[in-house]
């Protein structure tokens, strides 16, 4: 029952993720939480980073090893600057 809530979870979060709007939702938000920032200061500014890892996790897109291999394999595959 558990696993149902937490899956559903997941198929929830990736649709309203998943459109072009949701995509710069999102994007807006990780940026706000300060998702790629170098340096996190503050308490607060490290909670509020984590509640946005949270939102990946909820995802289903952190802390599994195809997951992070795809992610490691996005960034390699961005332009580099």
């Amino acid at each position: 029952m558990q696993q149902e809530k937490i899956s559903d979870l997941k198929i929830a979060y990736k649709n309203c993720f998943s459109t072009d709007s949701g995509k710069r939702v999102l994007a807006h938000l990780l940026n706000s939480a300060g998702m790629f920032d170098v340096d996190v200061n503050t308490t607060e500014a490290l909670a509020i980073r984590n509640y946005a890892m949270c939102i990946l996790k909820n995802m289903g897109l952190l802390y599994t090893e195809d997951s992070i291999r795809e992610f490691v394999n996005k960034l390699l595959e961005m332009r580099m600057e």
